[in-house]
């Protein structure tokens, strides 16, 4: 029997604590390919028992070679610290494309749960896993995850004690004054207790940091009313879980969950769990708003906890209330998107006091203040398109024109100290656009602002950068669309002569393609005016994004005349 070391990603890990703690219970470790492959097409395990997401550990293909049914698989962290041991059960490729339209019911890779999804590899390693040391393990786990993070068996042992019914609330974003309405209507209708549960583990590109998400909750658990006995009448828990964005599949998982926290009722709203931005419907919804509502009551009688259907809530000027939308209603109620929102935020702009409470219009206003709220501005383009020339010229710029700490990553610097060692196979090519992503993700946490010049040619490795920011600030993706024809012109290396003289291989443009940018934020050509130009154009940019103020007009007539 041979031993091997599998360091877990964000996923990996969130889903080996609930797992080991049994939230995700009847599971005792990582889907084997039969389990696998009921859940993906049938939503049960082979048991028969209900599970509708597939919850795999996916490895690259170098690792599962090294495996035989029988091996050992140590768990660890980041750290590489060991948490938990894997008994191979099997090792098994899965296609991709099958789970998509399965689980997702698109392959379309604008949905965002299928682009993630499509980020696996298809290789997993199924079997039971147990914690190498339970004290080891149950510290790690509060040093991994937020903290108000209950495991079952600790919000089972409050229920008992509060001998009431108990109804759950589940979000990935914060809660506003709808949220607010109805689960304080759900808990009134069962007479009992509210948990809210909200996820803090890895979501979508671009919703809130998961801090600020709880911040805010918190927040808004100051409005709830005390119970008849004078106790808390809302009790605050986090759960480290994964979202893959599934919409009616894994609002059915998310009510398993909380079945297995001993929660009685489990609230289903409009449009659980839907990634959103999609551009075939007018709606924007990737399935019908209701889907989901109408999957768990079909399959209700197979679990003890029960759903509450609830409408869209929106708020009624007319009994200054938030009300369920209807036919009736729908032309009366006001609503605010949570894109609208982040755009008001972004831009400086209050939100209406009907939103929300304000405590908690008060943390999302400080998580979107310019003082708190860092920005990449990342450019890229081919070798010689001009990238890193305006990007140390915006670097000075940006030093003078804000307090915050600026910090320039150029591609050629990264390479030499960064990402010394890799190639430029697109493998290479990824991992070094990674390594940028964390440094820049340290630094934009903490309110700074990063230019990036680099070539990045890869899309799926730009993503992934956008990915990693987008949770704690900006991400503004600038284009420098030179020419190939004027950047060989250029060419003041001399890379693109060298590579046509076959003394370099993988050259951008030569021998390895530039994926150009789907839907850049700005598009510059170097070249088509003069520099001043471009570097106005890009500042200009900046400033309607609201990344920096703008100048007053007298400030700007003496700078223009110096």
């Amino acid at each position: 029997m041979n031993e091997h070391v599998w360091t877990l990603n964000e996923r990996q890990r969130c889903d080996l604590d609930l797992i080991l703690t049994g939230a995700y219970a009847p599971l005792t470790g990582f889907l084997t390919t039969v389990d696998y492959i009921s859940v993906r097409d049938s939503m049960t395990l082979t048991t028969g028992e209900l599970w509708p997401i597939p919850i795999v550990l996916d490895v690259t293909e170098e690792f599962q070679a090294s495996l035989v049914e029988g091996d050992m698989v140590t768990l660890t962290r980041e750290d590489r610290t060991p948490l938990a041991l894997l008994k191979v059960k099997d090792v098994y490729h899965v296609d991709l494309d099958v789970e998509a339209l399965h689980v997702y019911g698109t392959t379309d890779r604008r949905h965002e749960g299928v682009r993630a999804l499509y980020q696996r590899q298809p290789w997993c390693v199924g079997g039971p896993i147990e914690p190498v040391d339970q004290a080891q393990l149950e510290l790690a786990r509060r040093v991994d995850f937020l903290p108000l993070y209950s495991t079952p068996a600790e919000l089972k042992e409050r229920f008992r004690r509060l001998n009431q019914p108990v109804v759950a609330f589940h979000t990935r974003n914060a809660m506003h004054g709808g949220h607010y309405s109805l689960t304080e209507k759900a808990r009134e209708e069962i007479g009992g207790h509210l948990l809210l549960h909200p996820t803090t583990g890895p979501t979508k590109p671009g919703d809130l940091p998961p801090s600020v998400r709880l911040k805010a909750i918190w927040a808004l658990t100051q409005s709830y009313p005390l119970a008849r006995d004078g106790s808390p009448s809302v009790t605050l828990a986090t759960l480290p879980l994964a979202m893959r964005m599934a919409g009616p599949r894994e609002a059915l998982w998310h009510a398993l969950i909380r079945q297995n926290f001993g929660v009685n009722y489990f609230i289903i709203g409009r449009a659980p769990a839907d990634p959103g931005r999609n551009p075939g419907r007018p709606d924007g919804f990737w399935y019908p708003p209701f889907e989901a509502q109408e999957l768990i009551q079909r399959v209700a009688p197979k679990m003890t906890i029960q759903p509450i259907t609830f409408p869209e809530y929106a708020w009624d000027p007319r009994s200054s209330h938030y009300v369920p939308v209807t036919e009736k209603t729908k032309g009366q109620v006001m609503q605010l998107s949570g894109t609208r929102v982040r755009q008001m935020l972004q831009e400086g702009e209050a939100l209406p006091q009907w939103y929300a409470p304000e405590p908690v219009r008060d943390v999302l206003r400080h998580a979107y203040s310019a003082s708190g709220r860092g920005a990449v501005i990342f450019l890229t383009g081919l070798p010689a398109s001009g990238k890193s020339t305006l990007a140390n010229a915006l670097h000075n710029l940006l030093t003078l024109r804000t307090d915050r700490q600026v910090t320039l990553l150029d591609g050629d610097v990264i390479r030499r100290h960064l990402s010394r060692g890799l190639g430029f196979s697109e493998k290479d090519r990824i991992e070094n656009i990674t390594r940028v992503g964390f440094v820049s993700n340290l630094i934009v946490r903490h309110g700074g602002l990063v230019v990036v010049a680099m070539v990045a040619p890869v899309q799926e490795g730009r993503r992934l950068f956008r990915q990693s920011v987008e949770p704690w600030g900006d991400f503004l993706e600038i284009y420098v669309a030179t020419p190939l024809m004027e950047c060989e012109r250029r060419d003041p290396k001399g890379l693109y002569r060298q590579a046509r003289e076959g003394q370099i291989a993988d050259m951008t443009g030569i021998q390895s393609p530039y994926e150009v940018p789907e839907n850049p934020d700005l598009t510059l050509v170097s070249g088509r005016q003069s520099f001043k130009q471009d570097l106005d154009s890009l500042v200009q940019f900046l400033e309607r994004q609201g990344v920096i103020d703008e100048l007053e007009p007298s400030v700007l007539s003496r700078v223009n005349s110096s």
